[in-house]
């Protein structure tokens, strides 16, 4: 498994937490497997990603409503979930250069820019991602069924297609 997300809300209100038991995974990881991890704790799945990546190999980090602001917004908008090479390209060409500014950019221009993940990627930047944690074994619900081949090469034309 190289990475997961665990929803760990009921166990803090019984008896930890979210840090105190980040620290007791990753303990109990490297003493039973010898493995190190690293281990970002935040309220929502995009902030937690970050800050897993955000200190390698052994450490958590901790991102809350409250610091925010300071430990994200001037990381590169690179570092976000969801914004490859192509996304850094446009956004870096209207002088996005980091999550805060990607935070502060206007929501319609980043949709005009890229559609609707302009505004899920401005939403993540200001910390509004809400998806829930889902279990393990989950499968969407099939929505279409298509039909599809493989040609044994490349078509290159309308004729030939």
């Amino acid at each position: 498994m190289d990475e997961s997300w665990l929803d760990v809300t009921g166990n803090i209100l019984i008896n930890s937490s979210g840090e105190k038991l980040a620290h007791e995974i990753s303990n109990t990881i490297k003493k039973e497997l010898g493995v190190t991890v690293s281990v970002g704790v935040s309220w929502n799945k995009i902030f937690a990603k970050l800050g897993s990546d955000m200190k390698k190999p052994d450490a958590v980090t901790i991102i809350t409503r409250e610091n925010y602001k300071d430990k994200v917004w001037s990381l590169p908008a690179s570092d976000l979930l969801y914004v490859g090479r192509a996304t850094t390209r446009k956004l870096d060409n209207y002088g996005i250069h980091t999550i805060g500014q990607l935070a502060l950019s206007d929501p319609d221009f980043l949709r005009q820019l890229l559609g609707k993940w302009g505004e899920y990627l401005w939403s993540f930047a200001n910390g509004h991602d809400i998806s829930p944690v889902a279990l393990f074994d989950h499968t969407n619900p099939i929505k279409s069924i298509g039909n599809s081949m493989t040609t044994y090469r490349d078509i290159t034309s309308r004729e030939e297609a």
